[in-house]
């Protein structure tokens, strides 16, 4: 048995490290969901804290995966969603806003759109996911991989190395029309403090 230990101790060790890191995630996640169903049912009622509660988790681990700021997706999902208050975002679980793509499923809504200076509504399509998590994760696909018509069009938020700098990038590249929407995503973040999750 000596043997056995002096020769895969560090195998051993690996996997007890991995374990708790992987049950770390795994219980964030966990409550993650939890808070998410229980928003869920009382989508009224939701406060800005128990949305950046829901939410900071998969904001964090898509960070770890591809370096974007926590704090930017999270204070974009906010703004996108009126904080988890939206018809969007409450019964279609789609907290970005996000335009309706090929072979994806959909819903149509109005919504407002800054054209030519002039704020009009007006009936978009949207797609719609099956969590909160799984529109995070389509979010972040969409900086990542960029659009059909330029693959980089966010490759400058990706590579920013601050949330203002990440902001500012987002609507340089035209993420929104809302010609604020760098401001009002800077002034959420430290309205809220979410560069704590960036860490």
């Amino acid at each position: 048995m000596k043997k056995f230990f002096k020769k895969w101790w560090w195998l051993l060790l690996i996997i007890v490290i991995g374990a708790g890191v992987g049950g770390y995630y795994g219980i964030q996640h966990y409550r993650a969901v939890q808070e998410e169903k229980r928003i869920a049912s009382h989508p009224a009622d939701i406060t800005v804290n128990e949305f950046v509660k829901a939410v900071a988790p998969a904001a964090q681990r898509e960070q770890k995966k591809y370096h974007l700021k926590a704090s930017i997706i999270i204070a974009q999902a906010g703004l996108e969603s009126n904080w988890g208050r939206s018809k969007l975002a409450r019964k279609y679980n789609n907290l970005f806003g996000v335009k309706a793509t090929v072979g994806h499923k959909s819903v149509t809504l109005p919504t407002t759109e800054t054209i030519n200076g002039k704020t009009k509504t007006v009936k978009a399509k949207f797609n719609v996911y099956p969590s909160w998590d799984e529109s995070i994760k389509a979010h972040t696909k969409l900086l990542m991989m960029g659009t059909s018509e330029n693959h980089n069009r966010y490759k400058s938020v990706t590579t920013a190395k601050n949330y203002k700098t990440a902001a500012r990038e987002l609507q340089k590249d035209g993420y929104a029309t809302d010609p604020e929407y760098a401001n009002k995503l800077i002034y959420a973040i430290q309205k809220f403090n979410l560069n704590q999750y960036d860490k």
